[in-house]
């Protein structure tokens, strides 16, 4: 028997025998029977004793998804309440964008906002960035993709953190490149423009039946702003500044011509990915998250998915478009609000959410950690989209992101345009674009 007034040599002696065979067998201290559960463990999963409430924000995820992922936050915040509230409703356009820009200095603020990672800059002011002891701004760099270190790190400091990406993909029907003979999917502009030619199918009065690319107008391309975004990232156009550069002019010259000049698509016809789901056009340019629509709507349709054409394979360029968690400063608990945050954007959660997701879709959201993507290497959907994302770009263009004004701005220079409105050029469309938006 131990008594327990021995010398503390003897002690220390008999701790030591005790130990050892744990570390032997590559157990932590957290292992050790009756001591183990007043030590912490070595793996950095014990069980935190902070205590709070959360008030969370999130858009569009299923919430038997989110109550998983809640559940095993709390297995190491036991003494944490986490309330989800699923802002989907709300229009991302308008409704949503002036909530998180009213609410976010408000006392009535909930403590984690997910907001699109286009409206960082504006929103810096309000938020709380990370506590740098949590993440450095290199372990950003080095984790996530550049498109997320470009945008959310300022002044040295973290202001949000991704727990998916997502951006454009060209998607195309694999029976209609049969019927022309094409095997694999464009990968340089003017392949991909030769078969948008080919794929076009016209009847009487050259009237459009099938379309062989959605690309030229704004009216029924829900991403018409993402598009462009990615002709200007690949032109090397800064935005706003560059918007009405020669290099802008080019590649909305390029943009609009689709429809001009090779008449491959219509204003008659319905919105992109409603006619690409109806057969009505063979390739279009969305997000993975628009492409589940797409499978959901026709799941019989032969689709592929590749990476975007390029204009110049030496320095490519693609366009992201995803939203990040943010905390506000009217946050009642700030550091424990980035505690969950960097939680749900960890390697373990990431995967959880992907796998729990893909019980209810035909995926989960795609990984924002370049460690995971190996993980979708045998997926036909996600593959390209990952391997593209290293050479991201985003801006304040991007469209269904509650970027309205810009919407409607590039908006309204494609249309006059396309629409030959009286005196108006290229040039003087962006020129205009440009001026409305630095009011």
């Amino acid at each position: 028997m131990i008594k327990l007034n021995c010398s503390k040599n003897k002690i220390a002696t008999f701790l030591l025998v005790l130990v050892i065979p744990f570390f032997l067998t590559a157990c932590s201290l957290s292992d050790l029977p009756v001591i183990g559960k007043y030590l912490p463990s070595s793996t950095g999963k014990g069980t935190s004793n902070k205590s709070g409430d959360l008030t969370v924000w999130g858009l569009w995820e299923n919430q038997e998804v989110m109550k998983v992922l809640i559940a095993k936050f709390n297995e190491t915040h036991p003494n944490v309440t986490v309330t989800y509230e699923d802002r989907s409703i709300l229009k991302p356009q308008v409704d949503y964008k002036e909530k998180v820009f009213r609410r976010a200095s408000d006392e009535t603020a909930p403590d984690v906002m997910r907001v699109h990672i286009g409206w960082i800059t504006s929103l810096k002011d309000l938020l709380v960035p990370m506590p740098s002891s949590m993440m450095s701004v290199e372990t950003l760099k080095n984790s996530f993709y550049k498109v997320a270190s470009d945008n959310l790190i300022i002044d040295n400091q973290i202001y949000g953190l991704p727990t998916y990406y997502d951006g454009l993909v060209l998607v195309y029907n694999k029976d209609h490149f049969k019927e022309v003979g094409q095997v694999e999917p464009p990968t340089a502009w003017e392949e991909f423009r030769r078969l948008a030619l080919e794929l076009t199918i016209r009847g009487e009065d050259d009237k459009i039946i099938r379309g062989g690319a959605a690309v030229g107008n704004a009216d029924n391309i829900d991403f018409y702003g993402d598009i462009i975004g990615m002709l200007f990232s690949q032109a090397g156009v800064v935005l706003i500044d560059g918007l009405d550069s020669v290099p802008a002019q080019d590649a909305v010259s390029f943009y609009t011509n689709f429809i001009l000049e090779d008449k491959v698509w219509s204003g008659e016809l319905p919105e992109a990915s409603a006619a690409f789901s109806q057969g009505k056009v063979s390739m279009i340019f969305v997000p993975s998250w628009n492409l589940l629509d797409i499978l959901a709507s026709n799941p019989q349709m032969n689709i592929g998915v590749a990476a975007v054409p390029q204009a110049a394979p030496d320095t490519p360029a693609t366009w992201g478009s995803f939203w990040v968690d943010v905390v506000p400063k009217s946050s009642k608990n700030p550091d424990l609000a980035w505690e969950y945050i960097k939680f749900m954007a960890d390697e373990p959660q990431q995967l959880m959410a992907f796998s729990e997701a893909s019980k209810y879709r035909a995926y989960g959201a795609p990984y924002s950690l370049v460690s995971l993507s190996p993980q979708v290497s045998s997926s036909p959907y996600l593959k390209p989209l990952l391997d593209s994302a290293q050479y991201a770009k985003t801006g304040s263009i991007a469209s269904r992101a509650g970027n309205k004004r810009q919407e409607d701005a590039l908006k309204e220079a494609i249309n006059s345009i396309v629409n030959h409105q009286l005196g108006v050029t290229i040039q003087s469309a962006l020129e205009k674009a440009k001026q409305d938006l630095l009011k």
